[in-house]
C-alpha cells in the first residue's frame, strides 16, 4: 500500500461513516472533516494545471523525475506535463496580449503585456519546486516537536501507538496529518501493525526530512529493549541526533545567506532607489527617453515582484527548526481579517479590518489625490500642450507652485494613509493572536526553567501538594512570583485546599479546572506525565521529570544557539528596512526636486542673458536651441515623483520585513504581519520626516544662497 492507495482509502471510508456515529474519538472525527476538506477543495494551481493539459494534451508525454518528486512532498494532484502546458499557456497568453499593442505602436505596453506573463509562467513551472520546499521546512518544524512530545511520552508508558497519537494531537502541518493517517490505517485495521503503517509513510518522510527517519527508526528500538535504563539511552539519542541535525543544517544556511541578501537588498532595493534621481535629469536632457507610466509600472510593480520572487525562494531554503506554539485550538480567537472587541456584558464582537482600513487610508490619502488631480495633472499636459507650440521653456508660469513644500506635503498624505492603513490591517488581526502566543511562549520558557525545581521537591516521600507548597516557597523566596508558572501552581494549591480537589481535578475539571487560563500544550503534556508517574512513586516522577527538563534545557539551547547564527543577518535587513531605506528615499526625493529646480532657474537666468546678448540676430532663436537641448515639461511633476518614491519605499520596506521574518521564523503569519506592519509605518514617518527637512533646508537656506552667489 502507498500513499496514493491510502488517499483513495481515506476517500471510500468518507461515504462509510458519513451516518455513522461510530467513530473512534472527537479527534479522529476532526481528522475525517479536514481529509474530507482537503479532497474537495482543489485549489487554482491544480485546476489551471488540468484545464492547460486539457487544451494541449500532447503535453502528457513529459517526464522529469526531480519536479514528480516535488509534486509529490508537496502533495500537488498534478504531473510535470500538466505543469509544463500551463507554463507556456501562460507564455502564450503573453504573445496575445501584446499583438494589440503592437497594432497601435505602443511598445511599452507590448513590452508590459509580455514580461508580465513570462513572469507569471517561470512562477508556475517553479512553483512545484518551491512548494515541495515549504512543505519540507513545515515538515522539519514539525518534526522537532513531534520527537519531543513522542519522547515524553514513552517517557511514561512506552507504547508507539499512544506515543504518535500523542503527538498528532500538538503538532500542525502535513507531519500531523500523517501522524493521524497512520492512526486510521492502525484503528481501521488495515495494517497489521503500527509498524507497517509506518513503512508506508517511510518514503515520503526520507524525501521530506531523513532527520526525522533517523530518529523515528531510533525510537522504534524502544520497544526492543525491556531495560529501563536501555529505553532512556535510545530516548535520550533520537531527540539529541535530531537537535544537531537540525542545528548543523541552519548553521549552513546562515553561511550561505549572506550573499543572497546582499544581492536584495543592493540590486533590488538600494540600487534602484538611488538610480531614481537620474530620471529628473533624464526627463530635461533626454526627454523621449523615459515614459512616466514605464517608471510607475517598473518600481510599482516589475521591481517588487522580483524582489518579492527572489525572497520567497531565500526563504523556501531555509531548514525548519523551531515553530512557534500553534494557537489553533484556543477560543475566543478573531476570525481572519478582524478584530475581536470584548464588551463588558460578556459579549464578543468580531470587527472587520478590512473595511476600516481602507476608509482611513482614503482619509489621510483624500487631499493628496485632490491636488494631484486638480493641480499637478492639468498643469502637467498644460505644460506639454504650450511645449509642443512655444518650446520648452515656455511652460504654465504657476508651475512653481509645484515646488513648494505645501505641495510635497499633501502628496506625502498618500504613502502616509496607504501605510497607516497596512498599519491597521496587519497589526490589528495579529496583535490579540501574538499576545496570547507571547504569553504561551512566557509560559513554556518559565516551564522550561522551573520544572528541574518542581522534580527536587519529590526527592522524598511526599504529597503531591505540600511538594508544590514547598515549589512555590522556593519562588516567593527568590522573588518570582510574577512568573507565569508560579501562578498556575498556586492557583492549583488554591483549589485544592479550599475545594478539596485533587490535583488532577484541579488541573483537568471541566468547570474548577486552571487548565483553560493556561492554553499552552507543553505545560498540559508536563501535568499529565506529573499525574500518572505521582500514580508509580515520587522517586519515578523525579526521574522522569528531570529527563523531560533536559529535553528542554537541550532545545532551547540549540534554539538560542539557532538564533545567534541568523541574527546578524536579520538585524541588518530589519535596520536597513528602518532606518536605510526611508533616510535614502527621503534624500533621494528631496534632491531630485532641488536639482530640477535649481536648473530650472539656471535655464531661466541663461535664457534672458542669451536673448539680450542675440535681439535683433537672424537664425534659431533661443527657444528654438533650449527645445532641442533641454525639456521641462515631460519630467515627471515633483509631487508625482515624490508619491512614486513613497509607495515604492512601502514596498520595499514590506518586502524586507517579509525576507527577516522568513529567515528568523519561517512561515510564521502572526509575527510577520507584526513586523511589517512596525516596520512600514516607522519607516514612512521616518521618510516623510527626512523629506520634508531637507528640502527645507535647501529651498529657504543652501539654495537661495548658490542662487545668489551665482547672480541668479
Amino acid at each position: 500500500m502507498d500513499i496514493e492507495d491510502l488517499n483513495r482509502i481515506v476517500r471510500e471510508k468518507f461515504k462509510e461513516f458519513e451516518n455513522s456515529d461510530d467513530l473512534i474519538s472527537d479527534s479522529y472525527s476532526t481528522f475525517v472533516n479536514e481529509e474530507e476538506g482537503e479532497y474537495e477543495l482543489r485549489d487554482f494551481f491544480e485546476k489551471l494545471c488540468d484545464f492547460s493539459i486539457s487544451l494541449m494534451p500532447f503535453f502528457k508525454g513529459i517526464k522529469n523525475k526531480d519536479m514528480s518528486e516535488a509534486l509529490e512532498i508537496a502533495n500537488i494532484k498534478a504531473t510535470p506535463g500538466s505543469v509544463t502546458a500551463s507554463a507556456v499557456l501562460m507564455f502564450l497568453l503573453g504573445l496575445l496580449s501584446m499583438l494589440p499593442f503592437l497594432v497601435i505602436h505602443n511598445i511599452n505596453f507590448a513590452f508590459f503585456a509580455i514580461g508580465t506573463f513570462t513572469f507569471i509562467a517561470v512562477i508556475i513551472y517553479t512553483y512545484p519546486r518551491y512548494k515541495s520546499e515549504i512543505t519540507k521546512i513545515q515538515a522539519q518544524q514539525d518534526s522537532l516537536l513531534a520527537v519531543l512530545y513522542m519522547t515524553i511520552y514513552m517517557r511514561v508508558n512506552p507504547i508507539l501507538e499512544n506515543a504518535i497519537l500523542f503527538a498528532s494531537q500538538h503538532i500542525s502541518g502535513p507531519l500531523e496529518k500523517d501522524l493521524k493517517r497512520i492512526m486510521w490505517l492502525v484503528n481501521m485495521q488495515k495494517v497489521e501493525s503500527i509498524n507497517d503503517a509506518v513503512k508506508i509513510f517511510t518514503p515520503l518522510w526520507i524525501k521530506r526530512n531523513p532527520s526525522f527517519v533517523k530518529a523515528f527508526l531510533t525510537m522504534e528500538e524502544v520497544l526492543n529493549q525491556a531495560d529501563a535504563e536501555n529505553q532512556s539511552k535510545l530516548l535520550d539519542k533520537a531527540l539529541n541526533e535530531l537537535l544537531n541535525e537540525t542545528f548543523t543544517n541552519m548553521k549552513h544556511y546562515a553561511h550561505d545567506l549572506k550573499m543572497p541578501v546582499m544581492l536584495v537588498n543592493m540590486f533590488g532595493l538600494l540600487l534602484p532607489l538611488i538610480g531614481l534621481i537620474t530620471f529628473p535629469l533624464i526627463g530635461i536632457f533626454m526627454a523621449g527617453s523615459i515614459s512616466m507610466s514605464s517608471l510607475f509600472f517598473g518600481y510599482i510593480v516589475l521591481l517588487p515582484a522580483l524582489v518579492y520572487f527572489v525572497s520567497e525562494r531565500i526563504i523556501s531554503k531555509r531548514p525548519g527548526a523551531f515553530s512557534a506554539p500553534s494557537i489553533k485550538n484556543i477560543p475566543h480567537l478573531p476570525k481572519k481579517n478582524h478584530y475581536l472587541l470584548k464588551l463588558k456584558d460578556g459579549r464578543e464582537v468580531n470587527i472587520p479590518l478590512i473595511p476600516i482600513a481602507l476608509g482611513v487610508a482614503f482619509l489621510i490619502m483624500l487631499p493628496g489625490f485632490v491636488h494631484l488631480f486638480t493641480v499637478t495633472l492639468p498643469l502637467y499636459f498644460q505644460g506639454l500642450r504650450m511645449s509642443a507650440v512655444h518650446g520648452s521653456i515656455e511652460i504654465p508660469q504657476n508651475l512653481g507652485v509645484e515646488y513648494r513644500t505645501s505641495s510635497i506635503i499633501l502628496v506625502n498624505l498618500i504613502p502616509l494613509g496607504l501605510a497607516v492603513g497596512l498599519f491597521i490591517l496587519l497589526y490589528g488581526r495579529s496583535i490579540q493572536k501574538k499576545k496570547i502566543r507571547d504569553y504561551i511562549v512566557s509560559l513554556e520558557d518559565d516551564l522550561n526553567s522551573s520544572l528541574f525545581q518542581i522534580a527536587n521537591q519529590f526527592t522524598e516521600n511526599i504529597p503531591l501538594e505540600i511538594g508544590i507548597e514547598k515549589f512555590l516557597q522556593n519562588y516567593e523566596m527568590l522573588n518570582l512570583k510574577k512568573k507565569e508558572i508560579y501562578d498556575f501552581f498556586s492557583r492549583i494549591l488554591r483549589k485544592m485546599n479550599k475545594l478539596g480537589l485533587t490535583f488532577e481535578q484541579a488541573v483537568f475539571d471541566k468547570e474548577q479546572g486552571v487548565l483553560p487560563k493556561f492554553p499552552s500544550p507543553l505545560l498540559k503534556e508536563v501535568i499529565w506525565i506529573m499525574i500518572e508517574t505521582a500514580k508509580k512513586g515520587n522517586q519515578i516522577m523525579y526521574a522522569i521529570l528531570v529527563k523531560v527538563s533536559g529535553y528542554l534545557d537541550n532545545l532551547k539551547k540549540v534554539k538560542e544557539l539557532i538564533y545567534d547564527l541568523l541574527n546578524d543577518t536579520v538585524t541588518s535587513i530589519k535596520f536597513q528596512a528602518k532606518f536605510m531605506s526611508p533616510f535614502i528615499s527621503a534624500v533621494v526625493a528631496s534632491l531630485s526636486l532641488v536639482i530640477v529646480k535649481s536648473l530650472y532657474q539656471v535655464f531661466r537666468y541663461i535664457q534672458t542673458m542669451m536673448n539680450s546678448i542675440t535681439s535683433g540676430m537672424s537664425g534659431m532663436s533661443v527657444n528654438d536651441y533650449f527645445t532641442n537641448m533641454i525639456n521641462f515639461t515631460k519630467i515627471v511633476p515633483p509631487p508625482l515623483f515624490q508619491v512614486l518614491i513613497g509607495v515604492y519605499l512601502i514596498e520595499s520596506v514590506a518586502l524586507l520585513m517579509i525576507l527577516a521574518n522568513g529567515i528568523e521564523n519561517g512561515f510564521d503569519e502572526i509575527e510577520r504581519d507584526i513586523l511589517t506592519a512596525k516596520g512600514v509605518l516607522t519607516a514612512t514617518i521616518l521618510y516623510i520626516a527626512v523629506d520634508l527637512l531637507v528640502m527645507v533646508i535647501f529651498n529657504h537656506t543652501m539654495l537661495p544662497q548658490i542662487m545668489n552667489a551665482g547672480g541668479v
